[in-house]
């Protein structure tokens, strides 16, 4: 039996009897088409076929389309590109927190700066002692309900400008030193100038001792009455707590207003100290009397998704430019004025940022999703159930994150405005459109059948 081949024309003679000869068959041979598959050449089929495909160009959008699914057939390359990919983002995300967490700490280390001034005072023995006295804060807690904070303080000395700061009244410690009868604390109180009999003995030619009495100057607290809050000096562990109100620190600064503006609202706080030391008060027989000017502050621990950072001003002179004698001189206050700022760490302004945007990207999403759905008439999206799913998933998931973040206050800050109640309000519109739209194509659907 002949082949296809041999049956065709051999001559030009016989060109025009080959189409009008039934018997005769032509026939082409085929092209291998396992490799190409007849989607990817649709673009080809108005070009002449001469028994061979065009091959694909490599590294082109076809070739790594067709690479990539024949690596997915075989499950290596594909497995280890996305665990690769989960290492690097788990190692992005470790390597931003350890960023925070540094700056954390060099926070930490401003808050405990060295700031000293000298001042004058003496021990049980009348002997003179220089060194400088500081207040040593530990951060205790922040309430932003109540907008205090709360502060246990103790006392902490530095014995000359080459010495290191210690710890007050600590016997381990050569470098410390002790106040039998404390240091006494005043808080929101002004020491004032304050005039008294100076009593001294004087031993006369004859050999005998006298007392002389002479008028000298000292710093007083203004109320007499009043009580300190605290003694510290006598041991090592005496320290006093206090509680400082907190207020807005930016006013017409809707997103700087405490607890509203959150994660960017800003606070402040202030407190007063005036120290006395209590055996020099006792002997020249002022009470609440021999005020002298404490060196400075250090701020110690930290408050959970808040950062206090402080600022101080010391209005005492320095006790070595008074001039005793002459009082009317002196500055007419003398006061630790310590100013408090609140603001919120950057992890917390991360995460609430963070959780804004994906809120947003979740709901333009579904927005999106519905859209097509609905306006753009692709009916294919409404079968079966999982649009509508995912839209009452994310009714209910989307406002769960708000209570995820750090530090969150109570509903009705500016995030929950533009971050969270639009983003509910639009998956809910959407979750009743779809809704809806599915009803509808069961209704025409029945009525069709």
């Amino acid at each position: 039996m002949a082949t296809p081949y041999e049956k065709a024309p051999h001559t030009a003679s016989a060109y025009n009897n080959t189409f009008s000869n039934t018997d005769i068959e032509i026939q082409s041979p085929k092209a291998e088409s396992s490799y190409f598959d007849e989607k990817d050449d649709a673009h080809d089929r108005n070009v002449p076929s001469f028994g061979r495909k065009t091959p694909t160009r490599k590294y082109s959008a076809r070739w790594w389309k067709r690479t990539w699914d024949g690596a997915v057939r075989i499950g290596t390359w594909p497995r280890l590109i996305y665990c690769c990919i989960g290492f690097v983002l788990m190692i992005l995300w470790l390597g931003v927190m350890l960023i925070f967490v540094g700056n954390e700490v060099k926070y930490e280390q401003q808050n405990a700066r060295d700031t000293i001034q000298r001042h004058r005072t003496g021990d049980s023995n009348g002997e003179s002692i220089s060194g400088s006295i500081l207040l040593k804060g530990t951060l205790v807690n922040f309430d932003a309900g109540k907008r205090s904070l709360s502060v246990s303080w103790s006392g902490l000395y530095k014995q000359d400008n080459y010495s290191t700061i210690v710890d007050l009244a600590d016997p381990l410690e050569v470098n410390s030193t002790t106040y039998p009868d404390g240091i006494g604390i005043y808080r929101d109180v002004t020491a004032t100038p304050y005039e008294y009999n100076y009593t001294y003995p004087e031993l006369l030619e004859n050999g005998t001792e006298t007392t002389q009495t002479s008028k000298s100057w000292m710093y007083r607290v203004d109320n007499d009455t009043l009580k300190p809050v605290g003694v510290i000096g006598r041991h090592q562990w005496d320290s006093f707590d206090t509680e400082i109100s907190f207020t807005q620190k930016y006013s017409k600064n809707v997103w700087s207003q405490p607890m509203l503006g959150y994660p960017f609202d800003k606070w402040q706080g202030q407190i007063v100290f005036v120290a006395n030391d209590i055996w020099w008060a006792t002997t020249d027989n002022v009470t609440n009397g021999d005020v002298f000017p404490l060196a400075g502050i250090q701020l110690a621990d930290s408050t959970l998704n808040w950062r206090i950072s402080y600022t101080f001003n010391n209005t005492c002179p320095s006790p070595s430019a008074l001039d005793y004698e002459h009082g009317e001189a002196w500055p007419a206050y003398c006061y630790l004025d310590i100013h408090f700022d609140a603001v919120r760490p950057p992890l917390v302004i991360f995460a609430a940022v963070t959780a804004v945007v994906v809120n947003w990207t979740c709901t333009l999403f579904i927005f999106i999703l519905t859209s097509e759905a609905i306006i753009m008439r692709r009916g294919y999206m409404l079968e079966g159930t999982d649009i509508l799913s995912m839209c009452f998933t994310a009714l209910f998931a989307l406002p769960t994150i708000r209570s995820l973040l750090p530090g969150a206050p109570d509903y009705g800050a500016i995030i929950d405005l533009c971050g969270v109640l639009p983003c509910t309000l639009i998956v809910a519109l959407c979750t009743v459109c779809v809704a809806v739209a599915k009803l509808n194509k069961r209704k025409r659907e029945g009525k069709t059948d």
